[in-house]
């Protein structure tokens, strides 16, 4: 069967539009089971907006490249994952040097810093690689070495920051894969938000994070009338809530003394703002609407 073709068969009916109120809707994807893309220069085609045109491709390497010179013989061996935009100058992937690994919660907006992948012949920008190299003298080994290329390090989940114009129009999405140690790529899930200009924040599907209940699990944060409530169940010590708007402007922050807080924000604006509780290493965020 055509692999793109299996694709949106396996997709069909994973979709889920969420319309959290006129300012916000997230259309999410859920790659149910996930898909492993593997071998050499094989590819995976990322269509956001799941209108048949797809706005970035994913694509495993794993090729060995072999030259002499003289008695020497070099041989490298390349297996990684990376990726390109296919809709030349109209997406973009969230980077600075090298392709960007958000964290879940990250903000995913317009003061971020994106490249464009698209060269013809280009694989893209490698999200991770790992190089082996050897040099043999006559045949005989003569020295070996081998290093890692990118920010999505084996056997841990990552995000991709996007960004794409539809219709004239920008939107901002991302997508969660996992980087394996053999170089194949696991793609999970992925969204967007449909409402021109909106920013995403990474992992948001629309209801909540994916996979948030591993990330301080005893907190929970909730909208009380026009207080945000947030309840601290567990043994999280020295938690600060730090509140910002859709444009990624902290509003403000809090230490938070007691297992029950009660944050009056009867005075902003009415809109989406996103609730950050943190403690030591780890977050929590949440998407809330003040009205």
């Amino acid at each position: 069967m055509n692999p793109k073709l299996k694709k949106y068969l396996a997709l069909a009916g994973s979709v889920t539009t969420v319309v959290s109120n006129a300012d916000a809707q997230v259309v999410y994807t859920d790659v149910n089971p996930d898909y492993l893309l593997t071998g050499n220069l094989n590819t995976y085609d990322l269509d956001l907006n799941n209108d048949g045109v797809s706005e970035f491709s994913l694509m495993s390497i794993d090729t060995l490249i072999n030259y002499v010179s003289s008695s020497y013989t070099y041989i490298n061996n390349v297996r990684g994952a990376a990726i390109n935009n296919l809709s030349n100058s109209n997406s973009w992937v969230m980077s600075s040097f090298n392709v960007s690994n958000m964290q879940q919660g990250a903000l995913i907006s317009s003061a971020a810093q994106f490249g464009n992948y698209t060269s013809s012949g280009s694989i893209g920008s490698a999200l991770g690689a790992t190089f082996d190299y050897s040099i043999l003298q006559n045949g005989v080994p003569f020295s070996t070495s081998n290093s890692f290329f990118g920010n999505f390090n084996p056997n841990e989940q990552g995000i991709l920051g996007l960004r794409f114009s539809l219709n004239n129009n920008l939107h901002y999405g991302w997508a969660r894969v996992e980087y394996l140690p053999d170089g194949s790529l696991s793609i999970k899930d992925y969204a967007y938000d449909a409402t021109t200009n909106n920013p995403i924040i990474a992992g948001d599907n629309g209801t909540g994070l994916v996979g948030v209940q591993e990330q301080l699990n005893a907190v929970t944060i909730s909208m009380l009338n026009n207080n945000i409530r947030i309840e601290n169940k567990g043994a999280n010590d020295d938690c600060l809530m730090v509140l910002t708007n859709i444009s990624g402007q902290q509003i403000l922050d809090k230490q938070l003394e007691n297992k029950i807080e009660l944050i009056d924000v009867s005075e902003l604006s009415s809109g989406i703002y996103f609730v950050k509780v943190i403690s030591g290493q780890e977050s929590y965020v949440k998407k809330v609407y003040i009205k």
